[in-house]
Protein backbone atom coordinates (compact mmCIF):
# COMPACT_ATOMS: atom_id res chain seq x y z
CA UNK A 1 0.00 0.00 0.00
CA UNK A 2 2.92 2.10 0.80
CA UNK A 3 4.28 1.72 -2.36
CA UNK A 4 1.38 2.32 -4.25
CA UNK A 5 0.45 5.47 -2.35
CA UNK A 6 4.04 6.83 -3.63
CA UNK A 7 3.64 5.74 -7.05
CA UNK A 8 0.56 7.60 -7.54
CA UNK A 9 2.00 10.83 -5.52
CA UNK A 10 4.45 10.35 -8.11
CA UNK A 11 2.18 9.83 -11.23
CA UNK A 12 0.31 12.78 -9.48
CA UNK A 13 3.15 15.25 -9.21
CA UNK A 14 4.36 13.92 -13.02
CA UNK A 15 1.17 15.15 -14.23
CA UNK A 16 1.47 17.61 -13.18
CA UNK A 17 5.29 18.85 -14.62
CA UNK A 18 3.25 17.75 -17.49
CA UNK A 19 0.37 20.04 -17.18
CA UNK A 20 2.60 23.25 -16.41
CA UNK A 21 4.98 22.69 -19.20
CA UNK A 22 2.28 22.38 -21.76
CA UNK A 23 0.97 25.74 -20.55
CA UNK A 24 4.28 27.51 -20.68
CA UNK A 25 4.89 25.67 -23.76
CA UNK A 26 1.60 27.36 -24.85
CA UNK A 27 2.62 30.80 -23.84
CA UNK A 28 5.78 30.53 -25.61
CA UNK A 29 4.18 30.21 -28.86
CA UNK A 30 1.56 32.69 -28.40
CA UNK A 31 4.39 35.27 -27.22
CA UNK A 32 6.41 33.92 -30.66
CA UNK A 33 3.16 34.48 -32.81
CA UNK A 34 2.93 38.15 -31.36
CA UNK A 35 6.79 38.60 -32.07
CA UNK A 36 6.50 37.02 -35.85
CA UNK A 37 3.79 39.64 -36.74
CA UNK A 38 6.08 42.50 -35.65
CA UNK A 39 9.04 41.40 -37.30
CA UNK A 40 7.34 40.66 -40.37
CA UNK A 41 6.09 44.63 -40.31
CA UNK A 42 9.37 45.24 -39.83
CA UNK A 43 10.95 43.29 -42.46
CA UNK A 44 8.22 44.31 -44.58
CA UNK A 45 9.64 48.01 -44.17
CA UNK A 46 13.30 47.26 -44.23
CA UNK A 47 12.35 46.16 -47.54
CA UNK A 48 10.90 48.75 -48.74
CA UNK A 49 13.80 50.99 -47.54
CA UNK A 50 15.97 49.29 -49.34
CA UNK A 51 14.36 49.47 -52.68
CA UNK A 52 14.34 53.47 -51.98
CA UNK A 53 18.13 53.06 -51.74
CA UNK A 54 18.46 51.22 -54.73
CA UNK A 55 16.93 53.52 -56.67
CA UNK A 56 19.19 56.15 -54.64
CA UNK A 57 22.09 54.54 -56.18
CA UNK A 58 21.14 54.35 -59.64
CA UNK A 59 20.50 58.01 -59.60
CA UNK A 60 23.80 58.60 -57.88
CA UNK A 61 26.14 56.46 -60.77
CA UNK A 62 23.60 58.45 -63.36
CA UNK A 63 25.03 61.83 -62.44
CA UNK A 64 28.33 60.66 -62.33
CA UNK A 65 28.13 58.76 -65.84
CA UNK A 66 25.22 60.65 -67.72
CA UNK A 67 25.70 64.55 -66.43
CA UNK A 68 28.35 67.20 -65.65
CA UNK A 69 28.37 66.81 -62.47
CA UNK A 70 31.08 69.56 -62.07
CA UNK A 71 28.76 72.29 -63.80
CA UNK A 72 25.64 71.03 -61.76
CA UNK A 73 26.11 69.67 -58.21
CA UNK A 74 22.69 70.21 -56.93
CA UNK A 75 21.50 66.83 -57.87
CA UNK A 76 24.11 64.66 -57.03
CA UNK A 77 24.36 66.15 -53.61
CA UNK A 78 20.55 65.69 -53.13
CA UNK A 79 20.85 61.82 -53.99
CA UNK A 80 24.25 61.08 -52.64
CA UNK A 81 22.79 62.32 -49.05
CA UNK A 82 19.58 60.16 -49.62
CA UNK A 83 22.23 57.46 -49.89
CA UNK A 84 24.45 57.94 -47.02
CA UNK A 85 21.16 57.26 -44.98
CA UNK A 86 20.91 54.04 -43.26
CA UNK A 87 18.11 52.33 -41.26
CA UNK A 88 19.23 48.80 -39.19
CA UNK A 89 17.36 45.73 -39.09
CA UNK A 90 16.67 44.45 -35.64
CA UNK A 91 14.88 41.58 -35.27
CA UNK A 92 12.14 41.13 -33.10
CA UNK A 93 13.94 37.87 -30.92
CA UNK A 94 12.75 38.32 -27.27
CA UNK A 95 10.92 34.91 -27.34
CA UNK A 96 13.23 33.44 -29.41
CA UNK A 97 16.13 34.10 -27.07
CA UNK A 98 13.79 32.42 -24.04
CA UNK A 99 13.09 29.67 -25.96
CA UNK A 100 17.06 29.30 -26.82
CA UNK A 101 17.91 30.15 -23.18
CA UNK A 102 17.54 27.57 -20.43
CA UNK A 103 16.50 24.77 -22.83
CA UNK A 104 13.47 25.97 -23.10
CA UNK A 105 13.36 24.84 -26.39
CA UNK A 106 12.12 21.42 -25.11
CA UNK A 107 8.84 22.63 -24.24
CA UNK A 108 8.23 22.59 -28.35
CA UNK A 109 6.95 18.87 -28.72
CA UNK A 110 6.03 19.27 -31.97
CA UNK A 111 9.29 18.30 -34.07
CA UNK A 112 7.83 20.35 -37.02
CA UNK A 113 7.31 23.11 -34.92
CA UNK A 114 10.91 22.76 -33.31
CA UNK A 115 12.37 22.47 -36.94
CA UNK A 116 10.32 25.69 -38.15
CA UNK A 117 11.39 27.55 -35.54
CA UNK A 118 14.97 27.03 -35.54
CA UNK A 119 14.59 27.52 -39.52
CA UNK A 120 13.14 30.96 -38.86
CA UNK A 121 16.32 31.96 -36.67
CA UNK A 122 18.45 31.24 -39.11
CA UNK A 123 17.08 33.02 -41.51
CA UNK A 124 16.92 36.22 -39.12
CA UNK A 125 20.39 36.12 -38.10
CA UNK A 126 21.66 35.70 -41.59
CA UNK A 127 19.43 39.02 -42.77
CA UNK A 128 20.97 40.50 -39.48
CA UNK A 129 24.35 39.52 -40.61
CA UNK A 130 23.61 41.06 -44.44
CA UNK A 131 22.41 43.85 -42.45
CA UNK A 132 25.77 44.90 -40.45
CA UNK A 133 27.96 44.23 -43.79
CA UNK A 134 25.71 47.07 -46.02
CA UNK A 135 25.52 49.25 -43.14
CA UNK A 136 29.67 48.67 -43.25
CA UNK A 137 29.51 49.56 -46.86
CA UNK A 138 27.60 52.85 -45.98
CA UNK A 139 29.90 54.02 -43.62
CA UNK A 140 32.84 53.25 -46.56
CA UNK A 141 30.68 54.92 -49.10
CA UNK A 142 30.17 58.21 -46.38
CA UNK A 143 34.16 58.47 -46.14
CA UNK A 144 34.39 58.97 -50.02
CA UNK A 145 31.51 61.58 -49.58
CA UNK A 146 33.38 63.28 -47.14
CA UNK A 147 36.32 63.49 -49.41
CA UNK A 148 34.63 64.65 -52.19
CA UNK A 149 31.97 67.35 -51.43
CA UNK A 150 32.64 70.93 -50.40
CA UNK A 151 30.34 71.16 -47.09
CA UNK A 152 31.56 74.22 -46.52
CA UNK A 153 30.01 76.21 -49.82
CA UNK A 154 27.23 73.74 -48.89
CA UNK A 155 26.76 75.71 -46.00
CA UNK A 156 27.36 78.96 -47.98
CA UNK A 157 23.94 78.85 -49.69
CA UNK A 158 21.67 76.57 -48.07
CA UNK A 159 20.48 76.52 -43.54
CA UNK A 160 23.88 75.50 -42.37
CA UNK A 161 24.23 72.52 -41.35
CA UNK A 162 21.15 71.19 -43.26
CA UNK A 163 23.00 68.76 -45.27
CA UNK A 164 22.12 65.56 -43.91
CA UNK A 165 18.35 66.74 -43.30
CA UNK A 166 15.45 65.50 -45.29
CA UNK A 167 13.13 67.48 -47.49
CA UNK A 168 15.83 70.31 -48.49
CA UNK A 169 16.97 70.38 -51.97
CA UNK A 170 20.45 71.96 -52.38
CA UNK A 171 20.62 75.13 -54.02
CA UNK A 172 23.30 77.31 -55.88
CA UNK A 173 25.51 74.51 -57.19
CA UNK A 174 28.05 74.20 -54.29
CA UNK A 175 30.66 72.26 -56.12
CA UNK A 176 33.29 70.01 -54.60
CA UNK A 177 36.52 69.14 -52.63
CA UNK A 178 38.23 68.43 -55.83
CA UNK A 179 37.19 68.13 -60.13
CA UNK A 180 39.04 64.84 -59.84
CA UNK A 181 37.16 62.84 -62.42
CA UNK A 182 38.41 59.70 -60.59
CA UNK A 183 36.72 60.50 -56.77
CA UNK A 184 33.65 60.57 -58.52
CA UNK A 185 34.39 57.25 -60.50
CA UNK A 186 35.14 55.88 -56.91
CA UNK A 187 32.20 57.05 -55.31
CA UNK A 188 29.96 55.22 -58.51
CA UNK A 189 32.31 52.41 -57.92
CA UNK A 190 30.97 52.64 -54.16
CA UNK A 191 27.16 53.16 -55.00
CA UNK A 192 27.70 49.73 -57.55
CA UNK A 193 28.77 48.13 -54.44
CA UNK A 194 25.92 49.10 -52.25
CA UNK A 195 23.87 48.01 -54.87
CA UNK A 196 25.13 44.71 -55.03
CA UNK A 197 24.29 44.43 -51.25
CA UNK A 198 21.18 45.87 -51.16
CA UNK A 199 19.88 43.32 -53.53
CA UNK A 200 21.06 40.14 -51.70
CA UNK A 201 19.30 42.46 -48.49
CA UNK A 202 15.93 42.43 -50.75
CA UNK A 203 16.41 38.56 -51.41
CA UNK A 204 16.70 37.36 -48.29
CA UNK A 205 14.22 40.18 -46.15
CA UNK A 206 11.67 38.45 -49.09
CA UNK A 207 12.44 34.61 -48.58
CA UNK A 208 12.48 36.02 -44.10
CA UNK A 209 8.70 37.50 -44.88
CA UNK A 210 7.29 34.00 -46.59
CA UNK A 211 8.90 31.86 -44.12
CA UNK A 212 7.58 33.84 -41.48
CA UNK A 213 4.69 33.58 -42.68
CA UNK A 214 5.03 30.29 -43.00
CA UNK A 215 5.79 29.48 -39.79
CA UNK A 216 2.95 31.84 -38.18
CA UNK A 217 0.60 29.68 -40.35
CA UNK A 218 1.82 26.71 -38.39
CA UNK A 219 1.46 28.03 -35.15
CA UNK A 220 -2.28 28.90 -35.65
CA UNK A 221 -2.88 25.29 -37.21
CA UNK A 222 -1.37 23.43 -34.82
CA UNK A 223 -1.50 25.31 -31.38
CA UNK A 224 -5.16 26.63 -32.69
CA UNK A 225 -4.01 30.20 -32.25
CA UNK A 226 -6.84 31.59 -34.21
Amino acid sequence: MLFLAVFCGYLAEWQLERTIEHQREKQFIRSLAEDLKRDTSQVRFYMRYSRLMLGYCDSVQHCIGNADIFKNSNSFYNYSRELARFTRYYPTDRTMQQLKNAGNMRLIRNWNVSNAITDYDSKTKFLAELDVQLNEQIIKYREYLIEFLDLSAYDKQNPVGSFMNTNIKTQGNPGYITNDIKKAKMIYNQAFTLKMFLQAVEFSADELIANGKQLLDLLESEYRLR
